[in-house]
C-alpha cells in the first residue's frame, strides 16, 4: 500500500512537473515569436525608407518593463526639441509646479512731492518668458496712477538674473534672426520677437499687403514682397539688413491666406529702453536722468509686480507648442537657483545634470545638455535615456501634469495634423523634434489592446526633407498602436 502510494505520488509529481514545464515551454516560444514578429515588422518599415538610416528606437511596455523593440538604443543622437522633455522634468522636480516668475517695480512714494518723485525707480526682470507688453504697460501705468509725473532720477533696470550670452553654444548662426532663436536674457518681452502679417493684394503684380500688431515694435520691416498669380512656386524670404530692420522679399499667391512672420529682436536692452521711453511718454511722465542697468543690492519698497502663469501652464505651452523661449528661460532659471549666480548655459547644464544624478543616480548615463530647447547641435541624448526618463515620469508625482502637456495625436500641439486617422487619433502623446537633418518623436502610446508603451524614435543625418522621416515615425507608431509591429 505504501509502495503504491509512493508510486502514485511520484507519478503525480512527475505529471505536475511535466505539465508546468510544458506550459512554460509553450509560452516562451509564443512570446519569442511575438517579439521576433515585432522586430521583423518594424525592420520592414525602416528598410522601406532607407537601408542605412541613422535611427535609434526603443519601445518598452510601461507596466511589465518588457522591451518590445530596440535599435541603436545607446547611440547618441541630436534630439532637437525632444530635449524639452528633460527641461520639463527638471523644472517640475527642482522648481515645483507652482513656481512663477515675477517682474517687479520698486518706488519710494515717501519721496513724492507734487508729482515729482525725488528718487530713482527700479524695475527688476526675472527672465519671465511670457511677459507681455500689456503687463509692462500696466507696471508703468501704476506710476501715473500714484500721481508721478516726473522722475527726478533714473530708471534702474536689474536684468542680472541671467548672463548676457543670448544663444547657447552650438546654435546655428542663422537661428538668431528667427522667433524660435530669440535672445535669452532676463529681459524677455513678447518672446523677444517682432511680428508682421503678409496678405496678397487684390491684384497680381502688386505689392503684398503688410499688417502689424497694435502695440509698438522697435524693429522694423521693409516690404518688397509681390502678389503672384499662383502659376509658379512662391516663397517669402525675410533677412536682416541692419540691427533694426528686416527686409521681406519674394511673393505670395493671390489665393494665399495671411502668413505671419515672427523674427527675433537683436538686443534686449535696446528693445526694453525703447519700450520704456514709449510708455513714459504715453503716461506723460518725464525723467531727469537716463535708463541704467544695475543689479539691485539694497532693500527697496515694492510698488507693483506682474507674475507669470504657474510653471504647470508654462510647461504645457512649452511642450504643446515646442516653445524654445520658455524652455531656454527655464534652463537658465534652474541654473541660477542652483549656482546662486546669474543663469547661464553652463550652470543650467550643471543644474540639470545634478537633478538627474539626484533622481536617477548611476541609472542615467551622462548626456550632453547645453540648452533647454535642443537648439544646440552639441546636444546629444540616447533613446535609452529618453525612455528611462519617460518611465520615471510615468510613475512620478508629476505624471499627470507632464503627460497632459504633451501634444496629442490628431488633436493639439505639434501633433495636431499628424497621426489623425481613426486608429491613432488621441492614442499618442509625444514630443516632436525637428531641425536640419534631425527629426524625433518620443512619448507614450496606447495600443488597441489597452497596453501603454513608452517609445523614443531619433533620426539624424538625412539630407532630404524631414517630412519623409516624420512619415516613418508615424508608420512605426501606427503599427505599435494596431499591434502589428
Amino acid at each position: 500500500m505504501k509502495s503504491s502510494t509512493k508510486i502514485f505520488h511520484n507519478l503525480l509529481v512527475f505529471t505536475l512537473i511535466f505539465f508546468f514545464a510544458s506550459g512554460n515551454s509553450a509560452a516562451k516560444p509564443n512570446k519569442h515569436i511575438q517579439i521576433k514578429s515585432d522586430k521583423n515588422n518594424i525592420e520592414k518599415i525602416i528598410n522601406s525608407f532607407a537601408q542605412n538610416l541613422n535611427i535609434g528606437i526603443l519601445v518598452q511596455d510601461v507596466n511589465t518593463g518588457k522591451i518590445l523593440y530596440q535599435k541603436n538604443t545607446d547611440r547618441y543622437f541630436m534630439p532637437a526639441s525632444n530635449e524639452k522633455l528633460f527641461t520639463a522634468f527638471a523644472a517640475l522636480h527642482y522648481l515645483g509646479p507652482n513656481f512663477t516668475y515675477q517682474t517687479r517695480l520698486f518706488a519710494d512714494l515717501a519721496k513724492l512731492e507734487k508729482g515729482v518723485l525725488k528718487d530713482n525707480i527700479y524695475l527688476q526682470f526675472s527672465g519671465d518668458p511670457t511677459l507681455t507688453f500689456a503687463q509692462l504697460d500696466h507696471l508703468i501705468g501704476t506710476l501715473s496712477q500714484k500721481g508721478i509725473s516726473r522722475i527726478n532720477g533714473s530708471i534702474i533696470i536689474d536684468d542680472s538674473a541671467f548672463d548676457q550670452t543670448f544663444q547657447s553654444p552650438g546654435t546655428s548662426w542663422d537661428d538668431k534672426d528667427f522667433g524660435f532663436g530669440a535672445p535669452i536674457s532676463a529681459l524677455i518681452l513678447d518672446h523677444n520677437s517682432v511680428k508682421a502679417v503678409i496678405l496678397p493684394a487684390t491684384k497680381t503684380n502688386q505689392p503684398a499687403q503688410i499688417k502689424f500688431p497694435n502695440q509698438p515694435q522697435f524693429m522694423y520691416f521693409i516690404n518688397h514682397a509681390l502678389t503672384s498669380a499662383g502659376a509658379a512656386e512662391c516663397n517669402l524670404d525675410t533677412v536682416p539688413i541692419n540691427n533694426s530692420t528686416y527686409l521681406i522679399s519674394g511673393c505670395v499667391k493671390v489665393t494665399d491666406l495671411p502668413k505671419e512672420i515672427v523674427m527675433a529682436i537683436h538686443d534686449p536692452r535696446t528693445n526694453i529702453q525703447s519700450m520704456l521711453a514709449y510708455l513714459l511718454r504715453k503716461n506723460q511722465i518725464s525723467m531727469t536722468n537716463q535708463i541704467a542697468f544695475k543689479k539691485i543690492t539694497a532693500p527697496l519698497k515694492l510698488l507693483a509686480s506682474e507674475p507669470s502663469l504657474p510653471l504647470t501652464e508654462l510647461i504645457n505651452q512649452m511642450l504643446k507648442e515646442s516653445d524654445n523661449v520658455i524652455a531656454n528661460s527655464l534652463f537658465k532659471t534652474i541654473g541660477a537657483i542652483y549656482a546662486h549666480q546669474p543663469g547661464s548655459w553652463q550652470n543650467g547644464s550643471d543644474a540639470l545634470h545634478y537633478v538627474f544624478y539626484q533622481v536617477f543616480g548611476s541609472a542615467m548615463p551622462k548626456n550632453i545638455l547645453l540648452d533647454g530647447a535642443g537648439s544646440s547641435r552639441y546636444d546629444y541624448i540616447t533613446p535609452q535615456q529618453i525612455v528611462t526618463l519617460l518611465n520615471k515620469v510615468y510613475f512620478s508625482n508629476h505624471a499627470k501634469i507632464f503627460i497632459a502637456a504633451l501634444p496629442i495625436s490628431g488633436i493639439d500641439g505639434t501633433l495636431k495634423d499628424r497621426l489623425n486617422s481613426p486608429e491613432t487619433r488621441g492614442k499618442i502623446q509625444a514630443k516632436t523634434g525637428t531641425m536640419s537633418a534631425v527629426t524625433a518623436l518620443s512619448g507614450y502610446l496606447e495600443t488597441q489592446k489597452k497596453h501603454t508603451l513608452i517609445f523614443s524614435i531619433l533620426i539624424n543625418g538625412f539630407i532630404d526633407s524631414p517630412v519623409k522621416y516624420k512619415t516613418l515615425e508615424d508608420q512605426i507608431c501606427t503599427a505599435l498602436v494596431k499591434g502589428t509591429a
